[in-house]
This record gives structure tokens, sequence and C-alpha cells, in this order.
């Protein structure tokens, strides 16, 4: 027990500190569903640079029904790159495509199965970490549905009737606590390897490990294949 103790109190301490001299790592993109086999989820942080954030963890709480509450995966977040990401790297049916909350936290000390909301009231009554650095949910609209974070993505929540598969801040790292702060992802894979994607406005792209983007506008791309055509002449000249 001292040294549970001890050791969230060192997260503690080390979220504080951050808090303190810059913007908290944030929850900053995520794929759980997309088209044919799930073969290419993930859940990407954001802060910054070239930063060991060791102590935070991404928790994966079930919504569904009766055994809403439970932690049903755990992720530890690794050390960002130059640019200030890091991602779980690619899973196969990781993560819940139904009603599904993540919680990034810091200090945790439960463990898969440990169960935040006995009671299913939609309240954590067991918490396990020391603090909660961000949090996010997806939600499929399920009668008796619960969800543990401020911001839930519906269906419908960007005027796609479907529930989200993956999303991504817009812009990248933004964190009002608002719904608003992301955009649904390509649910056909757009900039996932070996996907060819159904990109369309108001759309993001999936681009684990780098800035998050949304769909350029038609006339950006009309621009960038005009860009492209000059270039191709100029190199046959």
């Amino acid at each position: 027990m001292k040294i549970r103790i001890l050791a969230a109190a060192g997260a503690f301490g080390l979220l504080t500190a951050f808090a303190n001299s810059q913007a908290l790592p944030v929850i900053n993109e995520f794929v759980f569903n997309h088209v044919g086999t799930d073969t290419h989820e993930f859940v990407e942080i954001f802060g910054a640079p070239n930063t060991d954030f060791s102590f935070l963890s991404i928790l994966q709480i079930e919504g569904d029904g009766t055994p809403s509450g439970t932690i049903d995966s755990v992720d530890v977040v690794g050390t960002t790159d130059a640019n200030g990401f890091w991602f779980t790297g690619f899973k196969s049916n990781r993560w819940e495509n139904g009603t599904v909350t993540l919680l990034l936290v810091a200090g945790f000390s439960g463990v898969v199965g440990n169960d935040i909301d006995s009671n299913n009231d939609g309240v954590i009554d067991f918490a396990p970490w020391n603090s909660i650095a961000d949090s996010v949910a997806v939600t499929d609209g399920g009668a008796g549905d619960l969800t543990y974070s401020s911001v839930v993505l519906t269906p419908g929540f960007d005027g796609d009737p479907f529930t989200p598969g993956g999303a991504s801040r817009i812009p990248n790292g933004t964190n009002t606590g608002s719904v608003s702060d992301w955009a649904r992802n390509d649910f056909d894979g757009e900039g996932l390897p070996g996907f060819v994607g159904s990109p369309v406005l108001p759309e993001a792209l999936n681009t684990p490990g780098t800035t998050n983007t949304l769909v350029p506008e038609p006339a950006t791309m009309a621009a960038l294949a005009l860009g492209a055509i000059g270039l191709i002449r100029r190199r046959r000249s």
C-alpha cells in the first residue's frame, strides 16, 4: 500500500509540474472502427515534444449495458517524438465499436476488469488513479449506455447519422472541452496504410503519429492538382 501511495504521489507531482509549465497532453486522435476488419485501430497522444509520459495510461471504459464502468484495456503512454506525437501502434479489435470512454489518467494502480461504476449510475465511484488528464467518449445511443466524459461524440454530432469510428482534434491539439474540438475520421481509412478512403468534408483524414488534418476543400484539391500538372510539364520540357 505504501509503495502504491508513493507511486501515485509521484505521478501527481509529475502531472502537476507539467501542468504548471505547459499544456497537458491530450487524447488527440483515435480509431476504433474502420471499413473491413479492424486491423488499424489506434489512439494518439499529443503533448510536449521528446517527453516521457510513462506516468500516464489510456483506459478503455465499457459503456454498453450492464458491464458499464468496466476497464476493458490499459495502454501505458510512451515518449513523444520531436513533434509531440505518440501513438499506440496499430491494434486489431482492441477497442469496442459501441459505447466506450477513453480516460487518460496519471498514476494508474488498477487492473483490467476493475469496475469504476459498480452501481451503473454513470458516476465514477472507484478511481484507481491519481488524476484524469483528458477524456473523450463515443456512444452509439443504445438504451442504458453510459459514458464517463463531459465530451461525448454521438451519432450525428457532426450531421452524419452514423456512430463515429474515429475522430481527430481539429486544429491539432485543440482542447476547449467541447465536442466542437473534434471531427470524424474517414471511415474508409484515408491515410491508413493499405487503405483507399472516400474522404468528404467535414471529415478528417486518418493521421496516426502526425498532424491532424481536415479533408481539403475542393478548391484546394484543384489547386494542388494544377500544381502537380505544372510540375510534370516543367519536368518534361
